[in-house]
């Protein structure tokens, strides 16, 4: 039990950093932009490069965390996010800016599938809840970040100090990290990633082998099949990726163009900023909630469901509600729909075997932020040619359709697909095999 107290506080410090690192800039953008002589427009290409690093990243992460050990991919995570944040603290031109943020994005890629792989492999009781315990330290990360920013630039009068500051403390962490010794898991020797070492010592076995190379007896043989409820899980990563970003995004906007207090401000920028970290705020209780039912339910692959059941009525009326009753809206939206990722994560693993945990997560987490990125393209032209409502709208719409395909994972648990067989593709698995059929 000790031991998986220290993996899940470990894991979910980890997210809480990374999340911090991604949502710095926002908050020293003006400041960055006036000191560097940069346009809005050259920031936000450097920055929309770091976001979609951060998800595509994921997925060569995922498939080093199988290969070499979540605890030691994470690790290197660590370090990398804190070296790579007090080198943009140093920046001077444009180009080097844009270079050490692309690397903070890289390295801030390998968090979730090396970190969740952690979890999954390490974690046997309770692991809806570490997954719920991981997804609440990432949402304050996510609305602390800029606190912490402000506070840095106004103690030491620059942007750089938030960076610096984050960096120091991703140090510290690292030190931590590299540290812990725990049972089953390899840690990281520097000597042995320069090639002038021996072996790594380990306190744990050899991480199982991938599903290439797994036993004769895996059904069936000699191949490769996967899951139809974790294609279905990845679809619908897909549409709550697009979600999750477009309402991070656009929710200021939202707030700025249709709460009248807001509007009406002196500084209506400022003023639907905290509004929307308010309301984004009670995501924490959703991220609990997400991985407490999970370990209560019977029937997990129905909580993702029941989740859009609820966040596609609510960013309709989120399109159409004005003030007071808007802020109550986006206030359910957000209590509501972050319960969706501990969710979706205790699935991946449910459906993954712990040899590839790492990959599916990886996959699952490129699809989120990767792909989910688009919502910011999209978003600005529909809320350009449209409106900002219609935007929320479409939203709404996604969320529907990402119910309907929540609710194909239970009926279809039992069947995989086969991608060498030249015929029946779709089979049905043996009773044993439901689970982890990737």
């Amino acid at each position: 039990m000790k031991t998986d107290a220290q993996v899940v506080w470990l894991v979910s410090f980890s997210h809480f950093i990374t999340h911090g690192y991604m949502t710095i800039l926002p908050a020293v953008l003006v400041a960055i932009a006036g000191e560097q002589s940069m346009s809005f427009m050259e920031l936000g290409l450097i920055a929309n490069i770091g976001y979609f690093l951060y998800g595509f990243g994921a997925f060569p992460a995922g498939y080093l965390a199988d290969r070499f050990g979540s605890k030691r991919l994470l690790t290197i995570g660590v370090l990398g996010m804190a070296v790579s944040s007090i080198c943009i603290s140093t920046t001077s031109t444009i180009l080097s800016f844009a270079l050490t943020y692309t690397l903070l994005g890289t390295f801030a890629s390998i968090h979730h599938p090396a970190g969740l792989s952690f979890i999954a492999r390490r974690i046997e009781n309770n692991k809806g809840r570490a997954m719920g315990l991981h997804g609440v330290m990432g949402n304050i990360g996510l609305f602390l970040s800029p606190m912490v920013a402000a506070f840095s630039m106004m103690l030491f009068g620059t942007w750089r100090a938030a960076y610096l500051t984050y960096g120091l403390m991703g140090l510290v962490f690292f030190y931590f990290l590299y540290s812990s010794r725990i049972q089953g898991e390899k840690d990281l020797s520097f000597k042995r990633l320069l090639g002038t070492g021996k072996k790594a010592t380990s306190t744990e076995e050899e991480i199982p082998p991938s599903p290439a190379s797994a036993a004769k007896g895996d059904e069936p043989p000699k191949t490769f099949y996967i899951s139809l409820a974790l294609l279905i899980l990845f679809m619908g990563s897909i549409l709550s990726g697009f979600i999750f970003r477009g309402s991070l995004t656009f929710l200021p906007a939202l707030f700025q163009q249709n709460i009248s207090p807001i509007a009406n401000h002196d500084e209506p920028v400022v003023m639907a900023g905290y509004a929307a970290t308010a309301v984004l705020s009670l995501g924490l209780f959703g991220a609990w909630f997400g991985g407490y039912i999970n370990d209560k339910t019977k029937y997990p692959e129905f909580v993702p469901a029941g989740v859009f059941l609820i966040v596609a009525p609510a960013l309709y009326f989120a399109s159409r509600l004005m003030d007071t009753q808007l802020i109550l809206t986006t206030g359910v939206f957000s209590l509501i729909y972050y319960a969706w990722q501990p969710s979706q994560n205790y699935l991946i693993a449910k459906y993954t075997k712990k040899s590839s945990h790492g990959m599916g997560f990886g996959i699952n987490f490129f699809l989120i932020f990767g792909v989910g990125s688009l919502a910011t393209s999209v978003g600005g032209w529909v809320a350009d040619e449209l409106g900002i409502d219609r935007f929320y709208a479409a939203m709404s719409l996604i969320a529907f359709a990402g119910m309907l395909v929540a609710m194909a994972v239970y009926p279809l648990r039992s069947y995989a697909v086969d991608w060498k067989r030249k015929t029946n593709k779709i089979f049905k698995l043996s009773e044993e095999k439901k689970e982890g059929a990737s």
